[in-house]
């Protein structure tokens, strides 16, 4: 069984990595801060700066509370799950508000109930995974989940939400099914 001082060098690290990518995210936001903060900003592009700085921020306090004595991670995942879980609900909030006077992505109910639900996981993780072995497990994969969405939602914050790979394959499908209905050979299959 893996115990706390096994996860030393995973905390430490994600600690830079989520102090950095926080970092490059006020960057982000300085040099276009019309983008979320302007009068032209949308509601959603507030929201998507702010679950990704959420997320971020998340993963950085997890790892040090995860370099800390004792099984502190507990206490932590609960405190900032609860936390999360009340901004994100609030977020989601505005949003719904927001649906009359902008036009808004249709996937945004999902992505805020998603990552209310990874808040749902946190504060779970903080009753089930007590024990000195357990809990730096549960907190490392929510450090890694959290660097997920934080990373994403940065990157859709850019205006780069189209390039990725399951874009790419969307968009390879979409014509591969368009090509297969018109009767046509598909697109690899043309020279």
């Amino acid at each position: 069984m893996a115990g706390m001082g096994d996860y030393t060098n995973f905390f430490l690290s994600s600690t830079t990595v989520a102090g950095a990518l926080t970092g490059l995210l006020f960057v982000a936001v300085s040099l276009a801060p019309e983008r979320v903060t302007g009068a032209q900003a949308s509601e959603q592009q507030r929201t998507v700066a702010t679950t990704a700085f959420t997320a971020l921020l998340d993963a950085m306090w997890i790892s040090l509370f995860g370099l800390r004595p004792g099984n502190e991670l507990p206490r932590a995942s609960l405190v900032l799950g609860l936390l999360g879980a009340a901004s994100t609900v609030a977020l989601a909030v505005r949003l719904y508000r927001a649906r009359s006077r902008e036009r808004l992505s249709r996937r945004w109910p999902f992505l805020m109930a998603f990552i209310v639900g990874l808040y749902g996981v946190q504060v779970v993780t903080a009753f089930t995974a007590s024990s000195a072995a357990q809990a730096p497990s549960a907190a490392a994969t929510l450090v890694l989940v959290m660097f997920g969405v934080g990373i994403a939602r940065s990157w859709e914050l850019l205006g780069l939400r189209r390039g990725g790979p399951t874009t790419e394959l969307a968009a390879h499908a979409r014509q591969v099914i368009r090509h297969a209905g018109a009767g046509g050979p598909a697109p690899d299959d043309a020279s």
